[in-house]
C-alpha cells in the first residue's frame, strides 16, 4: 500500500479538485518497467513511455469530463468526473479495459490498471486516487496484466498466519553466506504464499517482514538468556526506512531486487564486518542501553568519543539510515514488546521507551506500524 499522500510511493499530483460532483480515478502502471529498463536500456525505456503516452492521450485528450497526469516513473492517472456516480464509474471501467488492451497491442509491455469507486464531496479526488492505488498494489500478490476494481479486492484478516514458514531455509543460507540462495528460498516461498486464498498485499508484506526479522536474528547471532530470539536486536538492525521501502513496492520483480540488495548486505556484514561497522556497533550498543533517555546525536557522540558528523556518516554508509531513524526503530521494538507482553498503560509505555509526550508516541507508533498502540495491544496484547 502506498504511504499517505502518495500514489504508488510518489507524491500525488498537485492539482485542483475536479468541479464535477462525482469522480472516478483510473490508474495505469506499466508492468516490470524498471526491470525492462535495466535489461534493454534507456532508449528502449523512452520508446515504451512515449508509446504509452500516445495511448493515454488518444483515450483522454479532448474529453471534457477527464483529466490526466503522468506519475513517474511509469504510471498514468486519469480522473473522470460527472453528475451520475454510477455512470462515472462505468466510464472509468470502460476506459481501463481499453487502456489495458492497447498497452498490450502497441508496446512491449503489459500493464495493471486500477479503477476506484465513484466519490462525491470534499476530498473526492484524493479518496479515488487512494483506491486506484490500492487496486494497483494488488499486483504484488497476483501479478500485472489485468484490470482491477477497488470494490472487488479481498479484505485481509490481520491475525492470519502463513500456512508454512521458510525460516529453516533462510537460516541455512545466511549461515553459509549464500545471499542468492536466501533470496531464491524467500522468492519461492512468496510465490506459494501469494496463491493462498484471501491473501492481500498488506498481509503478504506482514509475513515477509517476519521472515526478514528472523534472517536478521540469524545474521546477528543474538539470543536472549532463555534462548529465544532477540527481536528488538533484529528490529533495530533492520532500519525503519529500509523496511518501509517494502511497503511501497507493488511488483514482484522490484521486490526481488530489494531483497537481493538486503540479503547481500546481511551476508556481507555477518562474514566480515567493516571497520566502520565495528565502530558503529559501539554506537548501537549505547543507543540500546539508553534508548529510554533524552537521547540525542550530540550526547551519543560525546559518550562514545566520536564526532556527530562521523556517526551520521556511519549510519548512512553502513546501514543506509539515519541516527534518528535507528533510534526510533529501537524504541519501537521495545514498545511492541511492552504492548504485547504487559498491561502497562499506554502513557507508561510511552515514557519507558523515551517519549514523554504520549501524543508524540502514538503518532510515531502509528506512522511506523499503521496502527495505534491501543489497536496493536488489542490484536497482540496479553489475553
Amino acid at each position: 500500500m502506498s504511504r499517505p499522500g502518495t500514489v504508488l510511493g510518489h507524491s500525488m499530483p498537485a492539482v485542483d479538485d475536479l468541479p464535477a460532483p462525482a469522480v472516478t480515478v483510473v490508474l495505469c502502471d506499466l508492468d516490470d518497467f524498471e526491470a525492462g529498463r535495466r535489461s534493454h536500456g534507456e532508449d528502449w525505456a523512452r520508446r515504451q513511455l512515449a508509446r504509452a503516452e500516445e495511448i493515454v492521450a488518444s483515450l483522454v485528450d479532448g474529453r471534457a469530463d477527464a483529466r490526466r497526469w503522468f506519475v513517474p516513473p511509469d504510471s498514468w492517472l486519469v480522473a473522470i468526473g460527472g453528475d451520475d456516480p454510477a455512470a462515472v464509474h462505468r466510464a472509468g471501467v470502460a476506459l481501463a479495459r481499453r487502456w489495458h488492451r492497447l498497452i498490450g497491442q502497441r508496446t512491449d509491455l503489459t500493464t495493471a490498471v486500477g479503477v476506484s469507486g465513484a466519490h462525491a464531496g470534499p476530498g473526492r479526488l484524493e479518496q479515488a486516487m487512494a483506491e486506484a492505488a490500492r487496486a494497483i498494489d494488488a499486483k504484488l500478490v497476483d501479478g500485472g496484466d489485468r484490470v482491477r476494481r477497488h470494490d472487488q479486492l479481498p479484505v485481509a484478516d490481520p491475525s492470519r498466519q502463513p500456512p508454512e514458514r521458510v525460516e529453516d531455509d533462510l537460516g541455512r543460507c545466511v549461515r553459509r553466506g549464500d545471499a542468492d540462495g536466501a533470496v531464491a528460498a524467500l522468492a519461492a516461498w512468496i510465490d506459494r504464499m501469494s496463491v493462498v486464498d484471501g491473501v492481500t498485499p498488506g498481509l503478504l508484506r506482514h509475513w515477509i517482514g517476519a521472515e526478514l526479522l528472523y534472517a536478521m536474528d540469524v545474521s546477528g547471532r543474538r539470543r536472549l538468556p532463555d534462548g529465544s530470539a532477540d527481536w528488538i536486536e533484529s528490529f533495530g538492525r533492520l532500519a525503519l526506512d529500509e523496511l518501509l521501502d517494502m511497503f511501497v513496492i507493488h511488483e514482484r520483480s522490484y521486490l526481488l531486487l530489494w531483497l537481493r540488495r538486503l540479503f547481500t548486505r546481511i551476508v556481507a556484514e555477518r562474514a566480515a564486518p567493516s571497520p566502520g561497522r565495528q565502530v558503529l556497533s559501539v554506537v548501537e550498543e549505547h543507543i540500546k542501553a539508553h534508548y529510554a533517555e533524552d537521547l540525542r546525536l550530540a550526547t551519543v557522540a560525546e559518550a562514545v568519543y566520536l564526532s556527530p558528523h562521523y556517526i551520521s556518516h556511519l549510519f548512512q554508509r553502513e546501514l543506509g539510515t539515519t541516527f534518528l531513524q535507528y533510534r526510533t526503530s529501537v524504541r519501537m521494538g521495545h514498545a511492541r514488546q511492552l504492548l504485547s507482553s504487559t498491561e502497562l498503560p499506554i502513557e507508561a509505555v510511552s515514557c519507558r521507551v523515551g517519549y514523554y509526550s504520549p501524543k508524540r508516541f502514538r503518532d510515531v507508533f502509528k506512522r511506523t506500524f499503521s496502527v495505534t498502540p491501543t489497536e496493536y495491544r488489542q490484536r497482540y496484547g496479553p489475553r
